[in-house]
């Protein structure tokens, strides 16, 4: 009452003033104006209740020991007396809690009270008005009082809730606006370490550019051109070794496979063992050559061209033929690792290779970096229209939970430094 009269007599004119930092504890002290509020509102009715409870359960008392109405029909006198201890016990029954605490609590007891007994009064308590028909009335009376004081709570709880519904709804806003800043000011950071990355990233790749370029105006650069040179022919020389062994290998496979099958014609078990061994391996041909060179001298085994002639004409040809381009090959194999030590020792190789290999990882680490700092820059602008909104919301709140105008100073954005 006291709110309302001061709201009634507040000049149409006032305005309130509010700082930001002070909001939640002005938000506080509304909600303790509205438990005031409610506690004033409803004490009457708390009051009331209290004292309507126990006339109740007074009249209920004396249902209990009352006799019926004489003017009642005698069948209905017998229905409503064997009625009457289970109403009375019912009805005693939801009586027996008394309602205590804030005027919440004490209004979700006395309103569970109200249902209770008006459940009884149209169960059980629906026979007995015409034989105890001054005790009903007196029970329904007081129900009846006890149903008005219930709806006065309802009524001023229903208004204290949706002021508080106002409270909780400016509280949220604030909140935001609070979570709001403190994300813009982390993502900020992070769009500064990102812009600080970049710029770091940016210069180590111009710098392992430039050193690259340097490069090859280096000293060692003509021993490198040099070393690879020779590197370039020793790997021509392999493969020309590599293309005469594959020769010796074919022309000395057709032979061997042909002495095997006449071999195995003419049942010579240990000659088909070696021939087939020297099929697989060639260290172990020379073993194999002396039985191939018997079916040659008899005529079993014809050779079919010059170098099948050459290789085959002796013991020794052909295997010293595989010796010596498998010890040429693995002398160029040797001098190979030699140059290609030495290239990789020269300062001008191993700053390359430096180099070259940290680049591609730079432009990587930049590549991420710049998309990292786009997404927090694209979060930054989502966080601003957050912002906006929500302290439309708060103003807007403000105004309605104050019920005048409302000025409260709401800091900016700071700009992140990118």
């Amino acid at each position: 009452m006291f709110k309302q009269l001061r709201d009634l007599f507040r000049p149409a004119e006032e305005h309130l003033e509010l700082s930001f930092d002070g909001l939640s504890s002005w938000l506080d002290s509304r909600e303790e104006e509205i438990a005031r509020d409610l506690a004033a509102a409803t004490a009457s009715s708390q009051d009331a209740i209290s004292t309507t409870l126990v006339t109740l359960r007074e009249a209920v008392a004396r249902m209990e020991t009352a006799e019926t109405d004489e003017d009642a029909h005698p069948r209905l006198r017998d229905i409503s007396r064997k009625t009457l201890p289970a109403f009375t016990r019912s009805m005693s029954q939801f009586l027996s809690r008394e309602p205590s605490g804030d005027p919440e609590a004490f209004y979700a007891t006395a309103a569970e009270i109200l249902k209770g007994v008006l459940k009884a009064m149209k169960g059980q308590g629906k026979y007995l008005s015409s034989a105890y028909p001054d005790e009903v009335k007196e029970v329904r009376d007081a129900v009846r009082d006890l149903g008005r004081e219930v709806n006065t709570m309802t009524e001023a709880i229903g208004r204290a809730r949706e002021r508080r519904e106002q409270v909780e709804v400016v509280r949220g806003s604030y909140e935001a606006v609070l979570r709001i800043r403190d994300e813009y000011a982390a993502v900020s950071a992070h769009v500064r370490d990102h812009s600080t990355a970049i710029e770091e990233l940016e210069t180590s790749i111009r710098k392992a550019e430039e050193g690259l370029a340097t490069l090859k105006d280096h000293p060692d650069q003509a021993r490198k051109r040099e070393i690879e040179e020779t590197i370039r022919e020793i790997k021509a020389a392999e493969a020309g070794v590599e293309r005469e062994i594959g020769s010796l290998r074919v022309t000395a496979l057709h032979v061997l496979r042909k002495a095997g099958k006449v071999a195995e014609r003419s049942g010579d078990r240990a000659a088909v063992a070696a021939i087939s061994i020297a099929v697989e391996d060639e260290d172990a041909i020379e073993a194999a050559m002396p039985s191939v060179l018997d079916m040659v001298r008899r005529g079993d085994l014809a050779l079919k061209n010059q170098e099948e002639i050459r290789l085959f004409s002796d013991p020794e040809t052909l295997s010293a033929a595989f010796r010596d381009a498998v010890s040429r090959k693995r002398a160029l194999e040797k001098e190979q690792k030699v140059q290609e030590a030495a290239l990789a020792a020269l300062t001008v190789v191993v700053e390359e290779e430096r180099l070259s290999a940290a680049l591609p990882d730079l432009q990587r680490r930049r590549e991420a970096a710049v998309a990292a700092k786009a997404r927090a820059e694209n979060r930054l602008e989502g966080l601003r229209a957050e912002y906006a909104q929500e302290c439309e919301n708060l103003r807007s709140g403000l105004n309605s939970l104050a019920g005048t105008g409302v000025s409260v100073t709401i800091p900016d954005l700071t700009p992140p430094q990118s």
